[in-house]
């Protein structure tokens, strides 16, 4: 019976997933969602019918293909329905107002404050219209914007506009990861273009969870004194990271223990775990259980309201309550079952949760602890019981990596080497640390017992810190600049898989799969890496207040950068390095200011003028880093493009006297409003102007 049950839920979740990823990859301009899902419901239920009147074996397959297609059918409906784009009641151009009420809870980042508006009117020509959707807000920081919150209603003076596209070549996608959270526009509030006119919160049970986290978020700041060990608090209690210093956050990334700064299924666990403990020996009748599966449920979804509700902690909030409830009811369920129909629950909900990356690690996580540690468990268990409570920690860890291991590639792009280490410190720490903060959260209020609980934690989270801080520094111990491609991750996932299985079952047929999927992924390699070898690419880079250059030959890099660009380090790390990993290129980072003079395999011959402008030559062609016009020149000089910069101030006729050139480029060192001016004079006269600002990356390729 049980395996039965399995198997349906998996059927109706691998029925539903397709659906969803459908619309994703081919489906969004497709009319007739809604039609299509009818037809194939009810297809399936004249052959339901059918079957019902006529029990042949083929009438009850026939049946079955018809039920998972409309399940597939309705998943692309679902799909379509909440994808499906708001639309304004006049053109964006023409707002100059509108009214949001604040959605989300509002995050006071190093550099600015964050929250999600709903938009509810907008105003044009005069005249207020409803409006729907939601716009990414960003504001500086103040004493006005520091004490928004959730559920405050703002009057804004400004346009809506979408998100730009990503600028420059395999950087992050913000539009997208904006639009499968369904919001639609953004926009920056400089201070005094907006005004707080009312509160009125969708949701008063949210506000109040959201109220009581910003108490105990100010309660861990009073009673913990070093601000590091705060920030780690308020993440690992609260899963709050908005303050997260960079360096840190780097560091538990590097070690493969991010995981426990995400409020997730295993702080869920954890505290579960302890209910349990203690309640156990209290489930005697059936007033009792009843009591205690209300106190246990209660208290799991209590802390998933405080901790923001992400995809992982509904995943391990519902799938335990579902535990619980089969306990009241004495039924026993698999736990992957339980997995399946959670999985299931929450995309009928949200489908575009599954393309959540906490969504997708969380499960798999879980999925692979339940399949592979008791496998390794069954390949060795010690009796020593120090010995064998290690190894189980440690076969946690392994399990887990594993199962989540081709994503975590595909996504971050890197593999730390030390993270068996790290976890069997990190858990065991973490977990201490987490019934301290449980513990805090519950008597932040009482004198002297605040205190003592608080320095203990702290204490705890130093010692945490310190030994990542410290294993971080070890030799090679993060992998990094993988880019793995879906097939890839699929060829992966089966190799895991079919590893397992030939060290369970002991056939060659599993070997050979083994083998099989090994040489795809080692043959895509190689030719990924033959076609990188002939790669001939001249980027230049659109960074912010910056002149960026990337030339690349082969699998070498010659990198031209100004001063501007290295004095804001995050740059690198999200508009350039992306391109580099995605071209093959592995070598360090020539870390030098203002254009220098390369010792690379393949030179970049550079001149710098009188002027100060800048000539770069690669295979044939010229560009000028323009910074002032020459003077005295006797004829025009020849030019494949000229990168204009820094505001330079100039008539038509001097510049098209001194250069014969058709493409203009506006870097980001020029001003928003120099820019607004120049392009429509330079395309006027018949130039091709791109704007790297508005544009992207310019790039030439041979």
């Amino acid at each position: 019976m049980a395996k039965r049950a399995l198997t349906g839920t998996f059927r109706l979740v691998g029925s539903f997933i397709p659906g969803i990823l459908l619309y994703h990859t081919i489906g969004r301009g497709f009319p007739f969602a809604g039609e299509l899902a009818a037809f194939f419901v009810l297809l399936f239920l004249a052959l339901l019918w059918l079957a019902y009147k006529k029990p042949l074996a083929r009438h009850r397959r026939y049946a079955g293909l018809a039920g998972m297609l409309a399940v597939t059918a309705f998943s692309f409906w679902a799909s379509f329905y909440k994808n499906t784009p708001e639309t304004l009641p006049v053109p964006a151009q023409q707002i100059t107002h509108y009214q949001i009420t604040l959605v989300k809870a509002v995050a006071l980042k190093p550099n600015s404050v964050s929250s999600v508006g709903r938009v509810e009117a907008v105003r044009a020509q005069g005249k207020w219209y409803p409006a729907q959707g939601q716009v990414a807000v960003f504001l500086p920081h103040s004493p006005k914007a520091d004490s928004l919150q959730y559920g405050q209603r703002l009057l804004v003076q400004g346009s809506l506009s979408p998100p730009a596209a990503p600028a420059n070549p395999f950087q992050f996608d913000y539009r997208r990861y904006l639009a499968l959270k369904h919001i639609q526009w953004q926009a920056y509030l400089p201070t005094g273009t907006w005004l707080s006119i009312g509160y009125a919160p969708p949701s008063y049970i949210v506000a109040l969870s959201l109220k009581i986290r910003k108490q105990l978020e100010n309660a861990f700041g009073e009673h913990i004194e070093t601000k590091r060990e705060v920030t780690i608090a308020h993440a690992l209690v609260l899963g709050v990271q908005d303050d997260l210093d960079a360096a840190l956050r780097n560091a538990y990334a590097r070690t493969g223990t991010m995981h426990v700064l995400a409020v997730s299924g295993l702080h869920v666990g954890l505290l579960y775990g302890v209910l349990l403990f203690f309640l156990k020996p209290l489930r005697r009748g059936k007033t009792s259980k009843l009591l205690i599966f209300l106190l246990v449920v209660g208290v799991v979804w209590f802390y998933a309201f405080v901790t923001g509700m992400s995809a992982s902690v509904l995943r391990s909030v519902c799938m335990f309550s579902l535990v619980e409830l089969g306990l009241l009811l004495r039924r026993r369920a698999s736990i992957l079952n339980t997995l399946a129909v959670v999985a299931l629950a929450l995309l009928i909900y949200e489908p575009n949760f599954l393309y959540d990356v906490g969504f997708q690690l969380s499960f798999l996580a879980v999925a692979g602890i339940v399949l592979l540690q008791p496998l390794f468990l069954k390949f060795w268990n010690p009796e020593n019981r120090a010995v064998r409570l290690v190894w189980e920690l440690l076969a946690i860890s392994v399990a887990a990596q594993l199962a989540t291991f081709p994503l975590s590639l595909y996504y971050f792009h890197q593999f730390p080497v030390y993270f068996w280490v790290a976890n069997l410190v990190a858990v065991p720490l973490t977990s201490v640390g987490l019934y301290m903060g449980v513990a805090f959260m519950m008597f932040f209020w009482v004198p002297v017992v605040n205190g003592w609980i608080g320095f203990l934690l702290e204490k705890t989270l130093w010692i945490l810190n310190e030994v990542l801080l410290w294993l971080e520094h070890w030799p090679k111990a993060v992998l990094d600049g993988f880019v793995v491609t879906p097939g890839q991750v699929a060829a992966l996932y089966l190799l895991i898989f079919a590893a397992v299985l030939f060290l369970v079952h002991k056939k060659l047929s599993w070997l050979a799969l083994c083998v099989l999927c090994l040489a795809f992924v080692s043959g895509t390699e190689l030719a990924e890496a033959h076609r990188q070898r002939r790669t001939r690419e001249l980027v230049i880079h659109s960074a912010r207040r910056s002149s960026v250059v990337s030339v690349v030959h082969g699998r070498e890099v010659t990198f031209l950068a100004d001063s501007a660009f290295f004095a804001q380090p995050q740059l690198f790390s999200y508009q350039v390095q992306p391109y580099w990993w995605a071209k093959g290129v592995r070598q360090d980072i020539p870390f030098a200011t203002d254009f220098p003079e390369t010792a690379f395999k393949q030179p970049l011959p550079f001149y710098e003028t009188l002027e100060g402008n800048r000539v770069v030559v690669w295979q044939g062609k010229r560009l000028l880093w323009l910074r002032k016009l020459p003077r005295n020149l006797e004829r025009p000089v020849t030019l494949d493009a000229v990168v204009l910069q820094h505001n330079l101030w100039f008539d038509l006729p001097r510049l098209q006297k001194a250069f014969s050139v058709r493409t203009l480029v506006l870097d980001q060192t020029n001003s928003r409003r120099y820019v607004a001016r120049k392009v429509q004079e330079l395309r006027a006269a018949g130039y091709r102007v791109h704007v790297l600002e508005e544009d992207g990356a310019w790039q030439i390729r041979l």
